[in-house]
C-alpha cells in the first residue's frame, strides 16, 4: 500500500517553493495588496523549513534528506504538534485561505490545498510523523561507517567474458 505521508511530504515542500517564489512575484511587481505577498514570504519560509526532514517509512527503506538530522529534533521535540497529520492538515488548510485573496499566490495556495488534503488523507489511514535514523549513528561520519566496512566494496576484478564465437 502507498504511503500518503511521503507524498503529502513532498507536495508540501514543493508548495512551499511555489508560495515563495509567487511571493517574490508579488514583491517585485507592484500589486496593490502587496502584504498578502509579504504573508506567502513567511509562510513559505516556515513550510520549507517544516517540511524539510522527511518520515521514516513503515518500511524502513527510505534515504534521507541531506543536513535532515539537524532540523528532525525540532519537529519531534514539537511532539504532537509536529507529529500528528490532522494537525498538518489543518495548519495548512488554514494557511492556503489567504494564499487565495492574491492573484499571484492563488495557484501557489491550490498546491497548498491539495497537500493538505493528501495530508488528511494520510492521518485517516493513521500514519504519522517518525525520525529517520541514520546509518551512521549520531555523532559519526560517513568515513567512520565506511571504515567499519559497512560500505560495499567495488569489484577489483573485471566481470566474466563470454567466450569468443567459434
Amino acid at each position: 500500500m502507498i504511503e500518503l505521508a511521503m507524498w503529502a511530504n513532498v507536495q508540501a515542500q514543493y508548495a512551499g517553493w511555489v508560495i515563495m517564489i509567487s511571493g517574490i512575484l508579488g514583491i517585485s511587481i507592484p500589486f496593490r495588496d502587496y502584504e498578502f505577498a509579504i504573508y506567502a514570504m513567511a509562510v513559505s519560509v516556515f513550510i520549507i523549513l517544516f517540511e524539510y526532514p522527511r518520515s521514516k517509512r513503515s518500511k524502513g527503506s527510505n534515504v534521507p534528506r541531506p543536513y535532515q538530522e539537524h532540523l528532525a529534533p525540532f519537529i519531534y521535540g514539537l511532539g504532537f504538534l509536529g507529529r500528528n497529520y490532522f494537525v498538518r492538515f489543518i495548519m495548512y488548510l488554514a494557511m492556503s485561505v489567504p494564499l487565495f485573496f492574491f492573484l499571484p499566490t492563488m495557484l501557489a495556495g491550490i498546491f497548498l490545498f491539495c497537500a493538505s488534503i493528501t495530508y488528511f488523507a494520510a492521518a485517516l489511514r493513521g500514519e504519522q510523523w517518525s525520525p529517520v535514523k541514520l546509518a551512521w549513528g549520531q555523532g559519526k561520519s560517513r568515513q567512520e561507517a565506511n571504515q567499519r566496512g559497512r560500505v560495499v566494496q567495488a569489484p577489483t576484478g573485471a566481470p566474466p567474458r563470454r567466450p569468443p564465437p567459434q
